[in-house]
């Protein structure tokens, strides 16, 4: 593999750990959004979200944005992460219940982006002060994006809750938006403190939501506080008792981190094979200050990435751990607490994970979906249903394997790691449907952390990415069977000759793929480009038309 590939993408206690009681389940109780929400994620049946509004505010909602590339470059990891969207004025039915006018936006950070079908907040009282659906203030529509089949949000969080821990409720739901249909989303209670309440009966002293967060230095400002009394003092506290020696850190653990509650976390974000969550890759979830002592608890959020793969922690990484986070490398790397973990995981295989029954309810939920399914939908559901039909007997096959424990990923803010420049010219639509394996014609020079990279075959195409923007690639062979593809990816009025586009993650962004018998056939990214720009010299926008130009730019990577 080449030399730049960078990117990836307890209380002291016996060798049997105790069961830990489900926190009380307060949904039904008279709080507001609870009993009278049931009906609103009643799981037999496919909601049907009706929403209209101002084209050009759809246009404005669906197209914000952000990248890697602002989320990790200047100023990365010096607060919370700043949300680029904004609420728009819209109206909304949900099972023929008028709704009125509500604030609609977009959500998600990465994995969940899309400007066709994106993810989406519904604030009911935002222009209507104090006004509820069946006591809910917000409703959360989930597009599902890393999930095929629609299905795995709702499975994720009834089998989080099934262990014991605070999850939203969550049902399925057919979306239309001014006439046009987005398809099948889960509908998921909002993760805030209301949520906290209705489950404990008392809202936390203090919640957070962490995005690439951990208990580390320097990690700690992107936990983004979810109420005023959030300090950030219960994080550092958490970061401190990380610090102490081996003989004393699950006692230093115990006083700040409810450790009964987080091995569950831990050992259900594992089964599930949750790798976009804390455990694995420090994101997707929220902490909070227990009602009663004050302890973080962790909620999971996101989990559309659960139950997408048998090996869901990498090809070679341990099926039945994840080790990631600064909580979960720590303990691992303690006996008493390695053997704390496995208990509670072989108590969630033998007591909750009830494979027969997880089936059922994604059967059950698979034909709640089926009226407006499709094939890819039909096939995805069958890879998850393929996944979980063997967890348990992967997991339970692959316990205590592994001995060691990697160091945690390095810090993941972008640095240069390289430059690229590329002379090309090509026909306009050449992308998707011409050569793009060689096509064209190109020169290239490719330095990455002080190597060169000379390239013996290379392709470039230029076209429609598919959501209205245009997709430049070129692809090079550096050594035999090895290759790298730089593209952007940009606006069609940014298509202009002499003006040079600059790839900053808003007007346009960027990247490098790479490919070799390593990858499994298929392209990773394993860094970005940022300016100074890509300019054409001759442009035209009819099929054949000729296009040229230079890319010069900057490779941008991470220790992560």
């Amino acid at each position: 593999m080449l030399a730049f590939l960078l990117l990836a993408c307890a209380p002291a206690q016996d060798d049997t750990a105790a069961a830990v009681p489900a926190e009380e389940d307060t949904a039904s109780d008279p709080v507001s959004g609870g009993a009278e929400a049931d009906g609103v994620y009643a799981r037999d049946v496919l909601h049907e979200i009706v929403i209209t509004l101002a084209p050009a505010d759809w246009d404005t909602l669906r197209f914000q944005t952000r990248s890697f590339y602002s989320l990790l470059s200047e100023g990365c990891m010096e607060g919370p992460w700043e949300s680029p969207y904004t609420y728009v004025s819209a109206e909304a039915t949900v099972d023929g219940e008028a709704l009125g006018e509500i604030g609609l936006r977009k959500k998600g950070l990465i994995g969940s982006l899309s400007t066709t079908r994106p993810s989406l907040k519904i604030d009911v009282d935002h222009y209507q002060d104090g006004a509820r659906y069946h006591g809910l203030e917000k409703l959360v529509l989930n597009n599902n994006n890393q999930d095929p089949g629609r299905l795995r949000t709702c499975l994720a969080h009834d089998f989080f809750a099934d262990a014991g821990l605070v999850a939203p409720r969550c049902a399925m739901a057919h979306v239309t938006v001014n006439g046009e249909d987005l398809g099948i989303y889960s509908q998921t209670e909002n993760l805030d403190e209301d949520l906290v309440a209705r489950r404990l009966g008392a809202e936390p002293p203090a919640m957070y939501e962490g995005t690439l967060s951990d208990f580390r230095e320097g990690w700690t400002d992107t936990f983004d506080p979810e109420t005023g009394a959030s300090d950030g003092h219960e994080l550092h506290a958490v970061v401190d008792a990380l610090a102490a020696p081996d003989d004393e850190v699950l006692a230093a653990l115990d006083q700040v981190v409810d450790l009964d509650a987080f091995y569950t976390f831990w050992a259900a974000e594992s089964l599930a094979g949750h790798w976009d969550g804390y455990n694995a890759n420090t994101n997707n979830f929220y902490t909070y200050a227990a009602p009663s002592d004050g302890r973080l608890r962790f909620i999971a959020s996101g989990p559309d990435s659960a139950f997408d793969s048998r090996e869901p922690f990498g090809a070679g990484q341990p099926i039945w751990v994840a080790e990631g986070s600064a909580l979960s490398n720590r303990l691992l790397r303690l006996p008493e607490a390695k053997s704390a973990y496995e208990a509670e995981l072989e108590r969630l295989l033998d007591d909750v994970w009830d494979e027969d029954g997880r089936l059922a309810e994604l059967d059950a939920l698979a034909d709640v979906v089926s009226p407006v399914d499709d094939a890819d939908v039909r096939a995805g559901i069958a890879a998850t249903r393929s996944v979980m039909a063997h967890r348990a007997s992967d997991v339970a096959a692959s316990m205590g394997t592994r001995v060691d424990v990697p160091e945690l990923r390095g810090w993941p803010c972008f640095t240069t790691i390289g430059h690229a420049v590329v002379q090309f010219s090509t026909t306009y639509a050449s992308y998707p449907d011409g050569d793009v394996w060689g096509g064209g014609a190109a020169t290239t020079d490719y330095v990455f952390n002080d190597v060169a990279y000379p390239s013996t075959g290379n392709g470039v195409s230029i076209g429609e990415y598919g959501d209205g923007r245009l997709f430049w690639l070129t692809i090079s062979e550096v050594a035999p069977g090895t290759y790298v593809a730089p593209y952007v990816i940009f606006w069609p009025d940014q298509l202009v000759a002499g003006v040079p586009i600059r790839v900053d993650g808003e007007s346009a962004e960027g990247a490098v793929l790479y490919l070799d018998d390593t990858t499994g056939g298929n392209f990773q990214t394993i860094a970005y480009l940022g300016g100074p720009s890509l300019t054409f010299s001759t442009v035209g926008d009819t099929p054949g038309a000729p296009v040229t130009g230079t890319l010069d730019m900057d490779v941008l990577g991470s220790a992560g």
